[in-house]
């Protein structure tokens, strides 16, 4: 089961549920403003926001935080206008063992961010 607590300014990181694999770079729950341009990043590179407009109270990272995960081959969630929206569910997955672990939000008309999927992941640090 995900570890439900709330981090400050502690090093962490995201791993997979199913097999355990690292995902993440290490990220700092630190009180942040998210921004939210569309195109630029939601939150700064190296943090972890748990509650913001865009993440229904899952974990937000920035894209650049990703370390294995990669896109789904089903092409009914890679949906969007110039990039990947998330609007069809979960299309990042494990590198190591193919579990859907986050959703990633990179189209034109939002800010780029990652949603991990709470049921999914581990919160390690």
């Amino acid at each position: 089961m995900p570890l439900k607590r709330n981090w400050h300014d502690d090093d962490m990181r995201f791993q997979c549920h199913a097999c355990e694999a690292v995902l993440t770079r290490e990220v700092l729950d630190t009180p942040t403003e998210p921004c939210e341009k569309d195109g630029q990043d939601l939150v700064p590179e190296g943090v972890a926001l748990r509650f913001c407009s865009w993440s229904d109270g899952q974990w937000v990272i920035n894209a650049k935080d990703n370390l294995s995960m990669q896109l789904t081959r089903d092409s009914e969630r890679l949906s969007g206008c110039c990039d990947v929206s998330g609007c069809d569910g979960p299309n990042l997955v494990c590198g190591t063992c193919g579990a859907e672990v986050a959703t990633a939000r990179y189209d034109c008309w939002m800010p780029r961010h990652i949603v991990m999927v709470d049921e999914r992941i581990e919160v390690v640090g």
